[in-house]
């Protein structure tokens, strides 16, 4: 009824959850297809009520870089047939990793 934004983020094991945990997952492949697959239906869902939507994906470690260049990757794709991302951001979380190699990923 406000009208305002609304927020969605997926997370890599969002991502895998929508494509199903049966699905194949090499190389990431469920985990980015579930991703995508949710933002797309976001995007199409939050034109019917009207309000702007923001879609996130959520802390991505260094083991997940797979998932997170997929996410790039969609992102591009989106950009390339309609003139913005399908993400609003992306968030890398290497905090785990040592100083000088968080900086230099």
């Amino acid at each position: 009824k406000a009208g305002g934004p609304i927020m969605v983020t997926f997370s890599r094991g969002g991502g895998q959850f929508i494509a199903g945990k049966a699905a194949d997952n090499t190389d990431d492949a469920a985990c980015i297809a579930g991703a995508v697959a949710g933002a797309l239906h976001c995007r199409t869902v939050a034109k019917l009520y009207g309000v702007p939507v923001i879609l996130h994906t959520d802390h991505c470690q260094k083991s997940w870089l797979p998932w997170f260049d997929g996410m790039l990757e969609a992102n591009e794709d989106y950009f390339k047939k309609n003139g913005e991302p399908l993400f609003s951001s992306h968030m890398l979380d290497l905090s785990e990793e040592p100083l000088e190699e968080n900086i230099a990923i």
